[in-house]
């Protein structure tokens, strides 16, 4: 099982390393930060919240639990418009009409199945699938020139549904995703990172954002409940969490358009 959908700063190459460092028995996981929410597809935990706060990205997941054969059929829609476009041009037309078609509904109510298929489409035909956002929280990454494209795989479809029916699925503040956990709950924070690219969301994620973070993280550790937390390898970053237990690891960003500037080294922060 894998992810639905590429995010910027998705965990799937990281794997090996969060696993090992995992807590052996947890009650409720939790990811404030969702994205592709790899770690959650891995682990497959029986009880779970998902947090974002793109709530565009939630809806998506909310359609995959609850209406996966209905967004099959959509996908399939557009990937069929799509593929039997017969010139890039027109295929460039149709994705900039679908990319501001979206970028006009209003994602805070009445969200659809249609929306998390237009949602996928333009991430899977986007430049590179860099989702990126502007400061009025609509998408801009430009059309990514691609002859063909491929929008889902049925099978990990219905597996992650499945994964993602007990799920507690919302869009909103890191903080409220985390205000009734109780010890022996699991958290796994993989916010924007630091002096990083952050413009997946329109508000982007501040210095005083990842000190608010950081308060969160050591309310928790005083509330017994296990805290694990992704981030770049920065004085900044590492001055914050100063007092727990980090350990430095390689790690290749997938989102990037300069390819050599895809290695980097991150910190993997616990407080057990």
């Amino acid at each position: 099982m894998r992810p639905f959908v590429k995010w910027p700063g998705g965990k799937a190459l990281l794997l090996p390393e969060l696993r090992q460092r995992m807590p052996k028995s947890i009650g409720t996981y939790v990811e404030p930060f969702a994205g592709g929410a790899a770690l959650f597809f891995d682990r497959q935990p029986q009880q779970a919240l998902l947090n974002d706060a793109n709530p565009k990205l939630m809806n998506l997941y909310i359609q995959v639990r609850d209406h996966k054969s209905e967004l099959v059929g959509r996908l399939a829609s557009y990937e069929t418009e799509y593929n039997t476009l017969t010139t890039i041009s027109a295929k460039q037309d149709f994705y900039y009409q679908s990319r501001s078609i979206f970028n006009s509904r209003d994602f805070e109510t009445n969200l659809t199945v249609l929306d998390a298929a237009r949602f996928v489409f333009i991430n899977k035909s986007c430049f590179n699938g860099l989702y990126r956002e502007n400061k009025a929280g609509q998408f801009n990454a430009a059309f990514g020139w691609k002859s063909n494209i491929i929008l889902y795989d049925e099978d990990n479809l219905t597996d992650c549904s499945s994964a993602l029916q007990d799920a507690l699925i919302m869009s909103g503040d890191f903080e409220d995703a985390c205000r009734d956990l109780t010890a022996g709950d699991f958290v796994f924070f993989d916010p924007p990172y630091d002096s990083t690219f952050d413009a997946y969301q329109g508000n982007g994620f501040s210095k005083e954002d990842q000190k608010r973070l950081c308060r969160l993280f050591q309310s928790l550790t005083e509330r017994g409940v296990y805290c694990m937390l992704s981030n770049s390898n920065t004085e900044f970053i590492a001055g914050l969490y100063s007092g727990y237990s980090f350990e430095k690891v390689s790690a290749k960003r997938m989102i990037n358009r300069n390819g050599n500037g895809r290695e980097g080294e991150e910190l993997i922060i616990t407080n057990y």
